[in-house]
């Protein structure tokens, strides 16, 4: 989709076209929209990346709860935003084994235990080896406010991602 097609849009169009940039978030969307129009893609990134930054931490929080389980078969099959399906159907999510998802299901219930917040990867890019890598990584820090920053940076990567596949120019 072309900057000029994305300025034109009606405010409806726009915030249901990107509502889930940030998962299950319309309201960065509604914000960003009434930022129109755009000079170009970087300006539409920068746009919502500050509609973000701008959010207090409990606000950003709520975002990365947003988040689903990765690897979670049901949700995968049944729960997701078409967004999120995509990006772990892509990485092979979907497609686990029967061990490899009870293997997940360990991995995130061992996370939310720990951190209190789900784990949150970008996952373009990535196989099942190098998510299993991640979660491993991740588990073994010990400052919570440190994974919370972490899980930011991954929101802001999948924000990033989504926008960069809508984006054509």
């Amino acid at each position: 989709m072309k900057i000029n097609d994305i300025n034109n849009m009606s405010s409806d169009i726009f915030i249901n076209t990107f509502k889930d940039i940030f998962e299950k978030t319309i309201s960065i969307s509604v914000l960003s929209e009434k930022k129109r129009p755009f000079k170009n893609k970087d300006h539409l990134v920068e746009i919502f990346f500050k509609v973000f930054e701008n959010l207090n931490l409990e606000d950003k929080k709520i975002i990365i709860n947003n988040h689903p389980d990765l690897g979670n078969k049901l949700k995968i099959n049944n729960d997701l935003t078409d967004m999120s399906k995509n990006e772990q159907k892509n990485a092979g999510l979907d497609n686990c084994s029967k061990e490899e998802y009870v293997f997940f299901e360990k991995m995130n219930k061992k996370f939310k235990l720990k951190f209190n917040i789900p784990f949150i990867y970008a996952v373009k890019g990535a196989n099942k080896i190098s998510i299993i890598n991640e979660f491993h990584r991740r588990l073994e820090n010990d400052n919570i406010e440190n994974e919370i920053q972490e899980s930011i940076k991954q929101v802001k990567k999948i924000a990033y991602f989504r926008l960069d596949e809508i984006i054509d120019e």
